[in-house]
């Protein structure tokens, strides 16, 4: 059984209203990592949090006291019995091909696309950072991010084109006679922002971007776009038609109160892609105003009978799969392997060491020789016995390794 375990809420059993309640900003998914480290009796953890989803995996020697939803609720201050309906826990190869398929876009709401790559990456880089990543959830997250890699590569899963910033164009064309002129605001200069507001000059929109502080080579503007402040944000509110809002901020950019004043009835469109949500739902009920949120986006309704790539990119996903478990199963055999290495060496130099003492050499150099040797062997016989992991059914390891074991021994 592997030692692995974990919880999820996802849009496929939640709304945003309850996905946001489990979202985490860098610093509080951080402090999470950390009081769960030391806390509850994890080996290692991570925490995934994106706008359509938010998992903790922990890895553990023992069996923890308490569940991964149980921990979760605990470090996010809510009650077990009031959420439990919108969580998924897994354990084991379910929860391995659950990432898997998570890498590549299978699971997303918009199928297939390419944004969860470099989440899950960063998610893995966020724990290491701060200590909270032990071996097996760093092999783990490292196979799933080169597998999703592969498929994305070699497989064609839809014909969409899956990513965000694409589906906000689509929803902004669907509303409105033509983009072409369109003046439109963008908060939040991260990769969400970047991308949408490159999707938005392409269309021909007029597009600024709100920046908190500007210097030289600190940030990336997509080209045709131009840059306003974040404070001047309500003010541009008041001039634009449409406005985009998609920053990690954990509290509102435009709030209810505030906003009031720049809306005098004329036609806006505001997008929230946010979670925690950027914009106060208030809005929706204010004159002219349209809101849509992550979830209005919608996705791509894709079943395996409906793309022939899915089939090709499971039997990707299989042989990573087994990558890891063939890593995983034969590391318990890593310090026996190390043991025999040891012995196999001790008799082959204790074979040698009286030809190395007729060498016509002084004393110090035949103890360099003698390590050398040993070294040598040590890596030698540890090679061969790794190499039983590729060549070898896995349930053959145990035996052929207790059978050098005596070997050596004799």
């Amino acid at each position: 059984m592997i030692n692995i375990k974990m919880v999820g809420i996802d849009h496929s059993k939640a709304t945003i209203e309850y996905r946001e309640l489990f979202s985490f900003t860098k610093a509080t998914a951080v402090a999470a990592m950390q009081r769960i480290r030391a806390e509850f009796g994890a080996a290692g953890c991570v925490l995934l949090s994106t706008c359509n989803r938010t998992e903790l995996w922990l890895s553990y020697d023992t069996e923890p006291a308490k569940t991964p939803y149980e921990i979760l609720c605990a470090v996010k201050g809510a009650s077990p019995c009031d959420y439990e309906s919108y969580f998924v826990e897994r354990s084991g190869r379910d929860a391995l091909c659950h990432l898997l398929h998570t890498s590549c876009g299978m699971k997303s709401k918009v199928f297939g696309e390419d944004q969860i790559i470099t989440q899950v990456g960063e998610a893995l880089a966020l724990s290491h950072g701060c200590g909270c990543a032990d071996s097996v959830l760093q092999r783990l997250f490292r196979t799933a991010v080169t597998a999703a890699k592969r498929v994305k590569t070699t497989v064609h899963l839809t014909a969409l084109d899956t990513s965000v910033a694409t589906r906000t164009v689509e929803l902004l064309a669907s509303e409105l006679v033509s983009l072409e002129g369109v003046h439109c605001l963008v908060i939040g200069n991260g990769e969400m922002g970047r991308l949408t507001a490159k999707a938005l000059v392409e269309q021909g929109c007029d597009v600024k971007m709100t920046l908190r502080r500007y210097k030289t080579g600190d940030v990336i503007i997509p080209q045709g776009c131009s840059v306003v402040p974040y404070d001047d944000r309500l003010k541009e509110l008041a001039s634009c038609r449409v406005v985009v809002s998609a920053t990690t901020s954990p509290h509102h950019t435009i709030q209810y109160d505030e906003a009031l004043p720049y809306l005098d009835g004329s036609p806006k469109l505001l997008v929230d892609l946010a979670v925690p949500r950027d914009i106060s739902a208030r809005l929706s009920d204010v004159q002219g105003v349209q809101l849509y949120d992550i979830d209005s986006l919608g996705g791509a309704s894709v079943t395996e009978a409906e793309n022939a790539g899915v089939a090709l990119a499971n039997g990707i996903l299989e042989e990573y799969r087994d990558d890891f478990e063939n890593w995983y199963y034969f590391r318990e055999l890593v310090p026996k392997i190390n043991d025999i290495s040891a012995l196999a060496a001790l008799d082959i130099t204790g074979r040698i060491y009286k030809s190395i003492q007729r060498l016509d050499i002084d004393a110090r150099e035949q103890e360099q020789l003698r390590r050398l040797v040993e070294n040598a062997s040590v890596k030698v016989v540890g090679k061969l016995m790794f190499g039983l992991r590729e060549n070898l059914d896995r349930d053959k390891w145990q035996d052929c390794i207790q059978g050098l074991e005596k070997a050596v021994q004799s």
